[in-house]
């Protein structure tokens, strides 16, 4: 019985006409998505090195908390703390020097050695020189805190537990949910 009906639903989308159809409607589709205004997304600028800066970083991560919660509890306008443990950490370039120099006396021995360490750079658009960076590393999630509607309901700030500590990696214990004085119904 499944399979007639699936075989009736084949026989007509290959009817020439309904494929013009379905033609015409998805060029009409395209159409009205290029005329349509376009939404302006809020992007964070990375800067010409291509890195973001702490308060950046830790904005997009706000954002993306928000919008776990938003999408598991509706809620467009929870309240999202998130803090980190430091700021962005830089690894340059570096070039080491060492000159072992050894004296001896009559009696006894000396060795020194020194160490010159210099970093290597790079010019930039301007032309000046900035060191040349090998990684960056964000700043580890110390904590987030979500205050959002229902967020008092045990299953929903469980569903917004998981999801924010998977998309973060981070433990539960880093994780605080709750309801809000907003939220009460009055």
């Amino acid at each position: 019985m499944v399979n007639e009906n699936i075989k009736r639903t084949v026989l007509k989308l290959k009817n020439p006409k309904v494929l013009i159809a379905v033609g015409f409607i998805g060029i009409f589709l395209i159409f009205i998505s290029s005329v349509m205004p376009k939404k302006e997304n809020k992007k964070t600028e990375v800067t010409s090195e291509g890195s973001i800066s702490t308060e950046e970083y830790r904005e997009l991560i706000k954002e993306g908390v928000r919008s776990i919660v938003e999408s598991i509890t509706g809620d467009s306008n929870a309240t999202v703390v998130v803090t980190l443990d430091s700021s962005v950490k830089y690894s340059y370039a570096d070039s080491k020097q060492s000159d072992l120099s050894s004296t001896s006396g009559s009696n006894t021995e000396q060795s020194s050695e020194s160490v010159s360490q210099s970093y290597i750079t790079v010019k930039d658009s301007n032309g000046g020189e900035k060191p040349l960076v090998i990684t960056e590393l964000m700043p580890n999630i110390r904590g987030v805190a979500v205050i959002c509607r229902n967020g008092d309901d045990e299953s929903v700030a469980e569903k917004i537990e998981g999801a924010i500590t998977a998309a973060l990696n981070i433990t539960t214990k880093r994780v605080y949910i709750t309801g809000g004085n907003t939220y009460e119904k009055r």
